[in-house]
């Protein structure tokens, strides 16, 4: 029950940002989007600060989730189903996608917000370097830099999906295009 209402207001602050921008961001409105009271996000998150942190570690367990295939894949295809699932129509990537991109723009003005963001996107990268170490096997080249050659990309990628330069399609044929070119191929 409280992993549910936990989920419900992630996903409804991942939607209030989508909607408002951080500059519109008021935790009532999540309360409201999500059906709980402002004192059940402080019981859950304790302040702003601890709601939007939690929104940024949602999208990636969020991609996280929406990478992993039934069975047991090799982890070149988990990689890049994990960089294309930044990508889609779906209202709740999209959100997720808008959110953290909201989150990482206000990093460059806040401190506290940008300790976050830091935090959140070495949890990411390190997940990415594990899966492209064991893509091109402990033989090949330092999967660090590629990692964050791929990260980037997926960041850049999400910034003209987002204002429609590109369509999703566009940016996970991008991403797998980027992925075989530096030896990692799905199938």
């Amino acid at each position: 029950m409280a992993e549910d209402t936990r989920e419900r207001i992630l996903s409804a602050c991942e939607r209030v940002i989508a909607r408002s921008g951080l500059r519109g961001f008021r935790m009532q409105e999540v309360a409201r989007e999500a059906g709980v009271s402002i004192g059940l996000l402080a019981y859950h998150f304790g302040d702003r600060d601890g709601l939007l942190e939690a929104a940024l570690d949602h999208v990636n367990e969020s991609a996280a989730i929406r990478a992993e295939a039934p069975g047991e894949q090799p982890a070149p295809a988990r990689l890049i189903a994990l960089l294309t699932s930044e990508f889609g129509d779906d209202a709740g990537i999209r959100d997720g996608s808008v959110a953290w991109n909201e989150l990482r723009a206000s990093a460059v003005f806040d401190a506290g917000q940008a300790r976050a963001v830091a935090r959140s996107t070495a949890d990411w990268q390190r997940h990415v370097v594990e899966l492209v170490r064991e893509s091109l096997g402990p033989e090949s080249a330092d999967p660090e830099p590629i990692a964050l050659l791929l990260t980037a990309l997926v960041e850049g990628l999400s910034g003209r999906w987002l204002t429609g330069q590109i369509t999703a399609a566009q940016a996970q044929d991008a991403m797998r295009d980027a992925a075989a070119r530096v030896g990692i191929r799905a199938n």
